[in-house]
Order: C-alpha cells, then sequence, then structure tokens
C-alpha cells in the first residue's frame, strides 16, 4: 500500500503545464466601500502567474483566458471572486471590510464555482481571514457564529477538544444529524474536521439545505460544509504565523463554603459528606490516625482548593506555508498543555497542494497528513474502577473535585507517592481518592494519525465540456495504550476498605480506510444570446473499511511493566471489522435565462450496501430556481434599492445512515458472562431484531428566501424560510421478549421541522476619517414538531438518552427533542404537596415534560470598528427557548451537601416555598403550609439526599444565554512603512485575541455552561443533558503574529 501511495504521489507531481486558452483583455476600476479608489490591489487570475496591481486611481488592466475566475485581494479588505464571461471585458469592483456579497463567486457542490446570484438556495462563504480572527486550534470554533444557521457545541474542554455541528437543527431523531465535510471536493466524515489547520483555509463554503444532498448524496442531508484549502500563487510568499493562547475555567458551579465535613451537624475526619457543622476556624483531625499514629489536621474553614486544582492552559500554535506558481506547502505544529495537570496533546501536520497544466489536460494532487500524540487521564478506567469497589464514590474527576469537602487543601495532596497523607491507602475518605492520584494512577496514551489524499485530474474537452475525475484515500489509525498503575495497600489499608488496584494495560487499535471514486461531466455552454445551459451528470463510489481490536492485560506481575506478555490469566480482548459500500449517479441540469433568471432540476440515485436487497437503492430528485428582479424590472433598480433576489427549492432526499450488518443476526461476549471459561468459549445472541424491509428515512426539504442589496450593498439582507417533512424515521422500540428479543428496529416514527434563517451586513454603518463601523448579524428561528413515533405498537413517546429521571424523548405533538424527568407532586394549583408531619415532598411517579432542548433561536451580532491599521472585532452570540438538565452534577452536589443550593437559610428548618398541606378538614383538598417546616422534626440532610436529589425539576434550567464569544484586535504594519526600511517582510500584523471571554446566565443557573452537551458523546442526540464528568468550560486568550516573505 505504501509503494501505490508513493506512486500516485509521485506520479501526480511530476506532470508539467502548457498554457492552453483564449485570452481577452480585461480593465477596469477598484475602488472601497467609500468610494474611493484603491491603490495596490492585487488582481490576479486563480490556478495561473498571471496577476497586476491597481494604480494610484485604483484602475487595472490584464489578459485573462474566457471562463477563468479573477481574484481582487488587498489587506484589510475581502476577497472579490468573478468570471470572466463572453462578451465581458470591464469590471469595476467595490471591495468590502466584510466578508459578505450578493454578487460573489461562491463554490458549490462538485467544488463548481459559481456566482451567487444563480443559486436557488442559501449558501454562504466564509473566508480564511474571518475563521482566523481569534485564531481557533479547531477549524469548527473558528466558524462559530459566522454562519446563519450553523449550531456549534462543545461535549468537552479536553486537550483533544471535541464540537457538535448542526445546520437548522435535525433531520433524524435517532440517527446522526452532523452535516457532510467536503475536503477539496472529498466527501469525509465532519470528525476529520479537527484534523486541519486552519490556517490552510482558502475558505469554507456552508451549503445549508436539501439541494446539496441531492449531488452529494444521504451523508449531505444535514447541509454541507465545503473546506477549500489553498493552492498555488503567482509569486512566490512565506508566510509564517504563531500563536500563544492561555485558558482558564471560565464557570464552575456554585459551591457551599459554610459547611464541612460529617453529617447530622457533626464532625466526621474520614467523610466526604459536607453535613457537619459550620465553619468556625478551629483546627480539627481529618482522615483516620495512621498505624505509625501521626494524624493530619487541618483549619475548618470554607477555601477555594476546589477551583484551583486546574491549571493555566497553554496552547502554542506555529506554522509556515510556501506558496508557488504550482504548489502550496505549510507545516503546522500545535501543542495544547490542558487544564487538567499533566494532560497535552500536540498536532502536527504536513500539507502539499500542487496543480499542473497541459493545454487542455489539469491534473492536481492534494496531500494532508496530521500526527496527534496525546498524554489524558483515562476517566473511563477509574469509573471502572468504583463501580467494582461498590462503595458509592464518585467516578469522575470533576466529581470527585466538586464533591471534595470545602476545609481540605487540596494542593497539599500533589506528591501522591511521597506524602503519606497523598496515598491511595491513607486517603482520608473511602468514598473518592486524591484527585492529583487519579489523573496519575489512570492514564491514557495514544497517537492519531489522519491521512488524506486525492487526485484530480480534468479534461476540457471543448469551451463548454469539461470532464473530471477525482480518486480520494482516506486513512485514520488510533493506537492507544491504557494504562493502570498497580497498587497493593497494606493490611491495615485493606481493613479500611481500600482494596488493591491491579495493574493494567489495555492495546487499543482503530483503523478506517475510505477509498472514493468520483467522476462527472460538466456542460456550460450558451445556447443563444439569452440562454445558457448547465449540467453535470456523474458516478460515485465510495469503500469504507474499519476494524476495531482491543486486547488487554488485568492483572500485571510488575506493576508498571506494561507488557501485554507481563500478566497473570488469560487476556481479555475483541476485534470487529466492517465494510461498507455505497455506488450512486448523479446529475442536474440548469437553465439561465439573462443572467437573471436561473431554474435548475437535480437527481440522483443511490444503492447502499447496509440496506437489503429490495430496499437499499433509492432516487431523490429536486428543483431550485432564482430570479434577480432588479435586473428582470430595471425600473426597480436604483442607488437605495439595487439588488433584489428571490429564489425557492424542493429537494426531496434520503438517509441509510445505519450501522453494517444492522440487518444480520450477530453474536457477542459480553464482560459480564464469565467466558471464555479457561478454554471453553460462549458467545451470546443478539437481543435486538431487525425488520428484514427496512427502508431508509425520507426528508422531503422546501425553502423559499430573499437577498436583497440597499444603498449599493451598504446594507445586504438575506431571509430563508425551510421546512423539512420527515417520515421513515429508524428508531428502536421494546417487545415482548417472548419473541425472543427484546427490541426491535423499524421504520415507524416521522416529524416536521421548520424554521426561519435571517442574516444582513451593514458595511459601513458609521464612517469616519480613515475608519468607520461595520455590522453583521444573523439570526436563526428553528422549531419541529414529532407527528407519529410508532402508530402499529400504540407508542407516543421515544427515549432518546440521558437519566430515568431526567431524559430526552421525542413526543408525538411535541418538539424534538424534550426533556422529560421527575417533579414534586403538586396540587392544581402548582402548589407543592408536602407531609403535614415532615414538611418534605415527595416525587411524582410521573415524569413531567420542561421544554425543549434544542435552541429555538440562535443569534449572533458582529461589530467591527477599523481606522488606519487598527481593526477591533467582536463577536457576540445567544441561544434561547430551551432548556437544560444538570441532573447527573447536581444530584451528585446534592448527596454530598456541597452545592450552594444545600445552604438554604444557614440550615436551619424552613418551610418548602410555594407548598401546601392535606387540609384535614375538607380530604383531597390542600391549605397553604405556613407552619410544617423541613428538618424540625429530623436532620435536615434527610430532605436533600432524598426528595430534594431525586427530583429532576431541582436541577433543570433555561439554558438561555448570551456570550462574547470572540474579541481580536488587530495591527497591520503599513507596507509602505515596511518597505522604506526593509525588502525582505512583505507584511506583518500582530493581533490580541480572545474567545468565551464572557458567559451571562440567568439566576437560576449554578450549574454549568449550558452548551456543554457532555452527554451527547454517550447519546449522540442527548442535547440539553449535562453529566459530572466533562471538564469546566474555558476562556481563551492570546496573541498572534503573521509575517509574510
Amino acid at each position: 500500500m505504501k509503494h501505490k501511495l508513493l506512486s500516485f504521489f509521485v506520479g501526480s507531481m511530476i506532470l508539467t503545464s502548457v498554457a492552453f486558452a483564449q485570452e481577452k483583455k480585461v480593465s477596469g476600476r477598484v475602488t472601497g466601500a467609500d468610494g474611493k479608489p484603491l491603490a495596490g490591489v492585487t488582481i490576479a487570475v486563480q490556478g495561473s502567474n498571471v496577476a497586476t496591481q491597481t494604480d494610484a486611481n485604483g484602475n487595472y488592466s490584464l489578459s485573462v483566458p474566457t471562463g477563468k475566475v479573477i481574484v481582487f485581494r488587498s489587506i484589510g479588505y475581502s476577497d472579490k471572486t468573478l468570471i470572466v464571461k463572453e462578451g465581458q471585458s470591464a469590471f469595476n469592483v467595490t471591495l468590502n471590510n466584510s466578508d459578505n456579497s450578493l454578487d460573489e463567486v461562491v463554490v458549490t457542490a462538485l467544488g463548481v464555482k459559481r456566482e451567487k446570484r444563480e443559486l436557488g438556495y442559501s449558501a454562504e462563504q466564509v473566508p480564511s481571514k474571518t475563521i482566523n480572527q481569534a485564531s481557533a486550534v479547531n477549524l469548527a470554533n473558528g466558524l462559530q457564529g459566522k454562519v446563519s444557521g450553523l449550531n456549534v457545541t462543545t461535549t468537552s474542554s479536553s486537550v483533544n477538544e471535541d464540537v457538535k455541528i448542526n445546520l437548522r437543527g435535525i433531520r433524524s431523531l435517532t440517527g446522526k444529524n452532523d452535516p457532510l465535510l467536503v475536503l477539496d471536493g472529498i466527501q469525509m466524515d465532519i470528525k476529520y474536521l479537527s484534523s486541519l489547520n486552519p490556517n490552510d483555509v482558502e475558505n469554507v463554503s456552508v451549503l445549508k439545505g436539501g439541494a446539496a444532498a441531492a449531488i452529494y448524496g444521504p451523508d449531505a442531508r444535514n447541509g454541507v460544509i465545503m473546506v477549500t484549502t489553498k493552492k498555488g500563487s503567482d509569486n512566490p510568499i512565506i508566510n509564517l504565523s504563531h500563536s500563544t493562547q492561555w485558558q482558564n475555567v471560565s464557570f464552575f458551579p456554585k459551591l457551599q463554603k459554610q459547611f464541612g465535613q460529617g453529617y447530622d451537624g457533626i464532625i466526621d475526619p474520614v467523610e466526604n459528606w459536607n453535613w457537619g457543622p459550620a465553619f468556625d476556624g478551629s483546627t480539627i483531625d481529618i482522615g483516620p490516625k495512621l498505624p505509625d499514629g501521626s494524624q493530619q489536621t487541618t483549619t475548618y474553614s470554607g477555601t477555594d482548593e476546589r477551583q484551583k486544582f486546574y491549571n493555566t492552559g497553554v496552547t502554542n500554535q506555529t506554522g509556515v506555508s510556501l506558496t508557488s506558481k504550482d504548489f502550496f506547502l505549510s507545516l503546522e505544529d500545535a501543542l495544547v498543555k490542558g487544564i487538567v495537570p499533566d494532560d497535552k496533546n500536540r498536532r502536527t501536520g504536513i500539507r502539499l497542494n500542487s496543480q499542473k497544466e497541459f493545454g487542455i489536460f489539469k491534473a492536481g494532487v492534494n496531500f494532508n497528513y496530521t500526527q496527534q500524540n496525546y498524554d489524558l487521564y483515562n476517566q473511563t478506567a477509574q469509573a471502572d474502577y468504583f463501580a467494582a469497589q461498590n462503595t458509592g464514590g464518585n467516578s469522575g474527576l470533576f466529581s470527585q473535585l466538586i464533591n471534595t469537602p470545602a476545609d481540605i487543601i487540596l494542593s497539599k495532596y500533589k506528591d501522591y507517592k511521597n506524602d503519606k497523607f497523598s496515598t491511595y491507602e491513607n486517603w482520608f475518605t473511602n468514598y473518592g481518592l486524591n484527585p492529583y492520584f487519579s489523573i496519575g494512577n489512570w492514564r491514557k496514551e495514544g497517537k492519531k494519525q489522519d491521512l488524506i489524499t486525492n487526485l484530480d485530474l480534468s479534461l476540457k474537452a471543448t469551451d463548454w465540456l469539461n470532464f473530471t475525475y477525482r480518486a480520494s484515500l482516506t486513512s485514520r489509525n488510533i493506537a492507544e495504550r491504557n494504562k493502570t498503575v498497580g497498587v497493593n495497600p497494606s493490611e491495615w489499608a485493606i481493613n479500611r476498605g481500600k482494596d488493591p488496584i491491579a495493574g493494567a494495560i489495555e492495546e487499543y487499535n482503530y483503523n478506517q480506510t475510505i477509498l472514493t471514486s468520483d467522476f462527472f461531466a460538466d456542460v456550460n455552454t450558451k445556447i443563444d444570446d439569452d440562454f445558457t445551459f448547465k449540467g453535470i451528470l456523474g458516478t460515485y463510489v465510495r469503500q469504507n473499511d474499519w476494524r476495531i481490536t482491543r486486547v488487554g492485560a488485568d492483572n500485571l506481575v510488575v506493576s508498571e511493566l506494561y507488557n501485554l506478555s507481563n500478566r497473570i490469566g488469560i487476556l481479555s480482548g475483541s476485534s470487529n471489522g466492517y465494510r461498507t459500500r455505497l455506488f450512486s449517479y448523479y446529475g442536474s441540469a440548469g437553465l439561465n435565462y439573462k443572467n437573471w433568471a436561473n431554474i435548475e432540476v437535480t437527481g440522483r440515485w443511490d444503492k447502499s450496501s447496509t440496506l437489503a436487497m429490495g430496499n437499499n437503492s433509492y432516487f431523490y430528485p429536486g428543483v431550485n430556481a432564482a430570479v434577480i428582479l432588479t435586473d428582470a424590472i430595471p425600473e426597480w433598480k436604483s442607488d437605495a434599492f439595487n439588488y433584489l433576489k428571490i429564489r425557492g427549492g424542493w429537494t426531496k432526499t434520503a438517509n441509510s445512515d445505519i450501522d453494517p450488518y444492522f440487518l444480520a443476526a450477530t453474536f457477542s461476549q459480553p464482560a459480564t458472562s464469565g467466558f471464555p471459561f479457561g478454554s471453553v468459549p460462549g458467545l451470546t445472541a443478539n437481543n435486538t431484531t431487525y425488520d428484514p424491509n427496512l427502508k431508509p428515512e425520507r426528508i422531503n426539504s422546501t425553502e423559499a428566501g430573499f437577498e436583497a442589496g440597499l444603498w449599493n450593498n451598504r446594507l445586504t439582507l438575506e431571509a430563508t424560510y425551510f421546512y423539512n417533512k420527515n417520515t421513515d424515521q429508524i428508531i428502536s422500540v421494546n417487545i415482548s421478549e417472548a419473541s425472543g428479543y427484546s427490541r426491535s428496529y423499524r421504520n415507524a416514527a416521522s416529524f416536521n421541522s421548520y424554521g426561519v434563517d435571517f442574516g444582513f451586513n451593514i458595511t459601513p454603518i458609521i464612517k469616519f476619517n480613515n475608519g468607520g463601523v461595520n455590522f453583521k448579524g444573523s439570526f436563526l428561528w428553528n422549531d419541529s414538531k414529532v407527528t407519529s413515533i410508532d402508530e402499529s405498537l400504540g407508542l407516543n413517546e421515544l427515549s432518546i438518552g440521558g437519566y430515568v429521571a431526567a431524559g430526552n424523548y421525542a413526543i408525538k405533538g411535541l418538539p424534538a427533542y424534550q426533556m422529560r424527568g421527575t417533579d414534586y407532586r403538586r396540587d392544581d394549583q402548582g402548589r407543592i404537596i408536602v407531609s403535614s408531619t415532615t414538611g418534605r415532598p415527595s416525587t411524582s411517579s410521573d415524569n413531567v415534560n420542561f421544554g425543549r432542548t434544542l435552541p429555538k433561536w440562535i443569534v449572533n451580532l458582529t461589530p467591527s470598528v477599523h481606522w488606519k491599521s487598527f481593526n477591533l472585532s467582536a463577536m457576540f452570540e445567544h441561544k434561547g427557548g430551551h432548556v437544560v438538565s444538570f441532573f447527573g452534577l447536581g444530584s451528585d452536589m446534592a448527596w454530598t451537601g456541597v452545592s450552594e443550593a444545600t445552604a438554604y437559610n444557614n440550615r436551619e428548618p424552613f418551610i418548602l416555598p410555594n407548598s401546601v398541606i392535606a387540609d384535614p378538614n375538607n380530604p383531597g383538598q390542600y391549605i397553604e403550609n405556613t407552619s410544617v417546616k423541613i428538618g424540625e422534626k429530623e436532620p435536615i440532610y434527610n430532605y436533600y439526599t432524598g426528595e430534594f436529589r431525586n427530583t429532576a425539576s431541582n436541577f433543570i434550567v433555561s439554558a438561555s444565554q448570551w456570550r462574547l464569544r470572540e474579541l481580536s484586535l488587530t495591527y497591520d504594519v503599513p507596507s509602505e512603512w515596511l518597505s522604506a526600511r526593509q525588502k525582505v517582510i512583505k507584511g506583518l500584523s500582530v493581533a490580541l485575541v480572545g474567545r468565551n471571554l464572557a458567559l451571562w446566565l440567568p439566576k437560576e443557573n449554578k450549574f454549568m455552561d449550558p452548551d456543554f452537551n457532555s452527554m451527547t458523546s454517550d447519546y449522540p442526540n442527548a442535547y440539553g443533558n449535562v453529566n459530572a464528568n466533562a471538564n469546566p468550560p474555558v476562556r481563551n486568550y492570546g496573541f498572534t503574529i503573521n509575517a509574510k516573505f
């Protein structure tokens, strides 16, 4: 395979070029948004060495082949791209400080460049400068807030930062709702986005509607994120960039610091419960007396030690790139040291893009290799330890921290190997571990390698017909070692419950290889002076192979000798391999009239290997149209109202995104089966049955919108209404075990999703000498309604994931998804019913709905100010209309008495607000509770560790949020200043940057950032459910330097 790849790469690189095209001279004038001429603007023919610059009056002239794209570039302004068509020789161009334009050229399906005015669907293009404004390491974070309708949320703030992305809500109740990633024309899973160097990106086009899927197939049903990387340029350019950013914890749960360890108001030195007496500053014993007679003590007072556990993280990202006539070469090194001590991840990458022309033939090859080496605390392994101990301990690192008594000075226990009070066996409590011991004892070391290569060949058969062939190989290899340090405690420690920890190692390997082949013909021809025809006809093949292998030794002889042969007993392990294939034919046909009316018909036929014969092929058509009314009716056009376009489309798409071998009976070996028993193997049959007639999920998408420009595009507007009818949803439901199975997969559910996507741009909103103020914003309103679950079984609700007491559900007649959970028993007026003797409430046996878990609206506001060489830009983001559950986090804090809520009324007896008791004179009626207090006849912690902890309504709050997502201040050193002093540096800029600098939440949210969807790593669609295992959110701040040579 290595020899084949080398031949593939070298063979593509040695191609030579011959110029072939009919050239024509074009000329014009370039001005800024204020109408003043711009000098020194570079005008280049994309993909060639032809370029020129504007003179002092903004004028230019150059020879350009017909059909080529010319790019206008200038520091401080957004790039402008235009296509040179027959009959056109003059282009007067206005460059804006904004990244939005109504007549720009955008990259659409299959990488075909089209003028935005032609498109009958919504598409946005984000340039590299905007993406890298705040120097995000993860490309997804660079897109946050910059595309209307795009929702990016974080699942963890670890050094392997993970995000979830969706466009305009969801289209599948139980399947994937991620958009498709297309990198330089090659389709791939969105997970590869984190492997890309944002500085390698030329631009990102976002296709939001179902029209994208008509060409790209089922993976594009949730929209498409098209990433175009940089190519060669006319003159050799070396770019050097460096960014250093620091990370601090930005939000921590509200914890009480009034009461310490113990129970019932009595100090207990070995307890992690915080139900002891109020802090008084006295000296107390903590932990047991050790065998040598030593006893540790502490001051009985509250501290902030739990927050101080986390480090200040540091990210250093350095990149260098060389751009020449026919290639682009870049190197990157990004070292992330996280907020969790000792956690780190280093991403190193190389990219080479090359392109050659042979007259009518063009060949290009892209090569990208990324390696990530990481060393992390292994939370999963520690959770297994706590499960085996069965002591009720808090399994996650974050949970351990927040549930540590406030009088424990955690920073004293860093040296868990040498300090006797910090060791495993001498830790003060049995119900938790020294967090420094935890992060040192359970480690995950890994290497992730991503290789993305593609070959792009095109043949311009005539001036109206072009053939393109693309082949790609995408490979991911993950090799991990999960290590557990063995601990052999003394007999004294074992007697107090500190069981031995067996040294262990697990080798994990994940290998994936995706091969694709894509061939299509592209037609673009004028029928007569009025009509132009554009069409595409192609075929696509994809094969996806992956294998997961695990081998482990659970009882090492020598504790820290991590070799599988260093063991007692047999090896544990598993190996699973999968293969899927997809065959497709696709096409489109478009007719353009006088460049102001456009209609396009699309279609695609897919055949998937994951479905049964007879149901594994499906066709989906589409149509979209656009009309430029201000060109069709010239009388409408004026300086105040210069552009109006209306557009609309309908598309039918399908989704066969199910696991391979879904329809076959499979066998496995559960960890609790007791097999293999010696040399006797044992397997268990799958308890799920699958409908052999399973069909693809179907999506009928409709959208309509407009784009408008006012006052010579000083104000631009864009709005879209979209409606998706989603049917034949594939769901899993419980069935009678008499059938031999407990669950069944079938086509049953359906739901509708709809909304409005709106964006505006004012350039400038205010003008002043040498500068101005620009303002950009977007708004998404998104809703849905579940119309059925499973009528054949009479089901009206479906569990999506989460906790039994607080889970995500799809419920007939309500938006998807709903947070459903436990609540107190209430009377008809919504008042809480409490005991007339204890004052304590009881939890209702019926769960209730608390609201939707996906945002109903998202608002992004981006003001920017530029003056001379300075540019200040901010981005504010608001999400609202939804709820979030912190049940997993809040119930843990209530149990141990560390949450702020458990110190209510200084833990004196109190009447539960809004409570009622049974009316002794009227059975079945209730009266206001004015006298019965919680904690008056029994310990108050009985309520907090009982009904309060188990009732989800105490931990479900509004997920509304405002945040300062990005802030940057950039200074571009004037080019004339540089050229007057030296000839080496052609451009230099420095910037102060920040991300997630401020967060504003409702007062009721005392728990966590609601954007942290930590449970989606286990339940992909369990939005709005945050457990106690995720690291807290962080803010980033730092500086960047960019130099051009």
